[in-house]
């Protein structure tokens, strides 16, 4: 599964992106918001995308994902902030929060949750031992 790293604290970008490589998926990152949607343009298939919630003065993780959904309508978002006042209290059913400082674990689970979560979308018309055999098979 792609997973575009979102973040223009490029020290941050780097970390995540190791850590989602190492743990077997396909990583793109993105330092700002005209990068990230060439790249949900390019790649329609991006499955998670996480983002900070402060991304530029002009746009925020929040409406850049706004802008994504046209484009990865299967896609799922996670929004990072380490302004937890920054980050709103209800979420999409498409996106979750993670406060920041986290650490890989934290990372890796609200990545699994989202694949999940985003497999529940594409395969809601699958039978219930074929969504069970994918779920397997993405969180392997």
């Amino acid at each position: 599964m792609h997973v575009l790293v979102v973040d223009n604290d490029r020290d941050n970008s780097d970390l995540v992106y190791h850590a989602l490589n190492n743990a077997g998926y396909d990583v793109f990152q993105a330092w700002d918001v005209a990068d990230a949607l060439q790249l949900s343009r390019q790649h329609p298939d991006i499955g998670v995308v996480i983002t900070d919630m402060r991304l530029d003065h002009q746009v925020t993780g929040l409406e850049m994902a706004e802008k994504m959904r046209q484009r990865l309508r299967n896609g799922y978002y996670i929004l990072t902030s380490g302004d937890w006042d920054a980050l709103i209290p209800g979420c999409p059913r498409d996106m979750s929060i993670l406060r920041k400082p986290y650490g890989k674990a934290d990372l890796l689970c609200a990545v699994r949750h989202g694949a999940t979560r985003r497999l529940g979308y594409v395969t809601h018309a699958l039978s219930a031992a074929k969504r069970r055999q994918e779920t397997a098979l993405l969180l392997a």
